[in-house]
């Protein structure tokens, strides 16, 4: 297939439909892993952002000091509190995550730092093949992927259902290309390691690349450099998993989600300028962008 350029009325006819009558079961539930001491923002983001695009449920799985930083900032999460081992995750945090996975999608990556307890935790997650869960996979959940022999078979236990966000340097890690091979043919790059993986791939920068292992492409029309700034791959995590949550299909979320993010980019330039943006500015503009869209 030939690469399309996302368009307004493309993304306007996937966007969920918001029924009248609905409740917060109808709009699906988002399980957040993510977060440590040195990165508790990185836990914030992408559960805000999961309730901006919609989701009716967010849960974040972290540990107890992030729980208590993320608490006062947003009062809608809730939480699953898991055992620390030197400021991260630890280990034996599957024993307590287990019984309480009910959720649509798993989000895991943003600030989990990279330390081996919390790669043994996301490795025996993976291992674990619990159901056809579908998954988001960014941030440190990338780099720890990248350090797990054959990491794609394992997701093969959950029905081969999952978004991978890498920018070109956690793309880099997980494919041994150089940054440069990888820019040099984003769109090849992003649609071979798509097919390979067989999961959904979003190769983030200057109209990033949405590749599906079907086949299907779509670039985003938006390279601006407002959004060249940390955290907000982030708000783009958190954005595709509360629309899959909503019962978008992963490719198609991926795509609605880096197009109602480009979008938000592009309010906020017009707002600040194109330098000076905090990622969490882009909050609020998600739902602004996903009603501009409709309009």
């Amino acid at each position: 297939m030939s690469l399309s350029e996302l368009t307004a009325q493309w993304v306007r006819s996937k966007l969920p439909k918001r029924p009248k009558d609905a409740n917060k079961g109808t709009f699906g539930k988002v399980l957040v892993i993510a977060g440590s001491e040195n990165y508790p923002g990185a836990a914030y983001l992408p559960c805000a952002a999961c309730y901006r695009a919609g989701a009716g449920l967010v849960t974040l799985a972290t540990i107890p000091v992030v729980q208590n930083i993320v608490c006062k900032k947003l009062p809608e999460v809730t939480f699953v509190v898991l055992p620390e081992e030197d400021g991260v995750i630890g280990e034996m945090a599957l024993d307590v995550l287990f019984a309480k996975i009910f959720h649509d999608v798993i989000l895991f990556g943003p600030g989990l730092d990279r330390k081996e307890q919390t790669a043994k935790f996301i490795y025996q997650l993976l291992k674990m093949g619990i159901g056809d869960l579908t998954f988001v996979i960014d941030g440190d959940g990338l780099n720890i992927l990248s350090e797990i022999k054959e990491w794609d078979k394992l997701l093969e236990n959950y029905g081969n259902s999952a978004v991978l966000t890498p920018h070109p340097g956690e793309m880099s890690r997980l494919t041994g290309l150089s940054i440069d091979e990888i820019q040099a043919d984003r769109e090849k790059v992003a649609q071979n390691f798509a097919d390979g993986w067989g999961q959904v791939v979003v190769l983030k920068g200057a109209n990033t690349i949405i590749a599906s292992p079907t086949g299907e492409r779509m670039v985003s029309p938006f390279a601006n450099p407002i959004l060249a700034t940390a955290g907000t791959g982030d708000v783009l995590a958190g954005c595709i998993a509360g629309l899959i949550a909503q019962g978008l299909t992963t490719f198609d979320a991926a795509c609605v989600g880096v197009y109602i993010h480009g979008l938000a980019g592009e309010m906020l330039t017009e707002k600040i300028g194109k330098a000076g943006a905090l990622a969490s500015d882009l909050l609020p503009l998600l739902p602004a962008a996903i009603a501009h869209i409709q309009t």
